[in-house]
């Protein structure tokens, strides 16, 4: 197995930047439509936009009182009605449309929330409730909150939830429902000498598929909790952690830490910013000390 930049991968010569990769290699339209669709009754749902909606969140301890309060004047109805409100397609909201929470939401019926760690930056985490009776919008957002800071990394006392979606409101500003259609990945294994960007793109099955300018060299299996599991097209394999940091343009950027049986490591970025890999690449490529 070679993995090498002028090896059997081809050359990345053309690449001048992550974002240039992600631009240039994803996934055709025929291929992902499975896995970024929803049903086609579903695409005819409309959900309000504010320009000021109301903010619905909570952190660890915290009573949910105001996040109840705020929940309840949160009347889609009354909201709707507003000058500043927009009733807009589905479609052009892609978090809902592109990642697995939003959809689940969109496709769920009777009540329904969804709430994602905040700040989003720092702290990845994702909930979504339904039931198919009539919920109390007080009762529906605490759930949805519940359940989003339950699901929070132990390591982030900063970090808290906030309701994004609730029925047919969108309770945050339309800029924080971007989702990117495909993530800026940089992986290393030192002792092939290889330091290569990637794109990494959803996998029908739930994970992540790893993809040059010539097609796909590996995929990303989640398991347990933090473990993840790197299969290439080569055979090798390796098993390791995943770190999720939280997330970027509405999906999680994580850090993998793997080695094979034999000892090789890996390591690899997926879902960070170019300006981020500028800064920080050399440090989270290392391999976390006592690893």
């Amino acid at each position: 197995m070679v993995f090498s930049m002028n090896g059997p991968w081809g050359k990345l010569a053309c690449i001048s930047a992550l974002a240039t990769l992600a631009a240039c290699s994803q996934l055709p339209p025929e291929e992902r439509s499975q896995r970024l669709s929803v049903d086609e009754d579903w695409h005819l749902q409309k959900m309000i936009l504010l320009d000021r909606p109301p903010v619905i969140a909570a952190e660890p301890g915290d009573d949910f009182s105001e996040a109840r309060r705020v929940a309840q004047r949160s009347n889609p109805e009354v909201l709707g009605n507003r000058d500043q409100a927009d009733k807009v397609l589905i479609d052009t909201l892609p978090y809902l449309i592109g990642s697995e929470p939003g959809r689940q939401f969109l496709q769920s019926t009777g009540s329904r929330a969804l709430a994602r760690g905040a700040p989003s930056l720092s702290c990845p985490a994702t909930a979504v409730v339904a039931s198919p009776e009539t919920l109390p919008r007080p009762d529906l957002a605490e759930q949805a909150l519940r359940l989003c800071i339950a699901d929070l990394p132990q390591d982030r006392p900063d970090c808290g939830c906030e309701v994004i979606a609730m029925n047919n409101l969108v309770t945050v500003p339309r800029a924080s429902l971007a989702y990117a259609t495909g993530s800026s990945a940089r992986l290393s294994v030192p002792a092939q000498g290889v330091d290569s960007l990637l794109v990494a793109e959803e996998d029908p099955s739930g994970g992540l598929l790893l993809r040059d300018l010539k097609g796909q060299i590996a995929q990303v299996i989640p398991g347990k909790g933090e473990e993840v599991t790197i299969r290439f097209g080569t055979g090798a394999t390796y098993e390791g952690r995943r770190i999720q940091v939280g997330f970027r343009r509405g999906r999680v950027a994580e850090r993998i830490y793997a080695t094979t049986e034999n000892g090789e490591r890996l390591s690899l970025l997926i879902g960070f910013e170019p300006d981020e890999l500028a800064d920080q690449a050399g440090a989270w490529l290392a391999w976390p000390s006592g690893g």
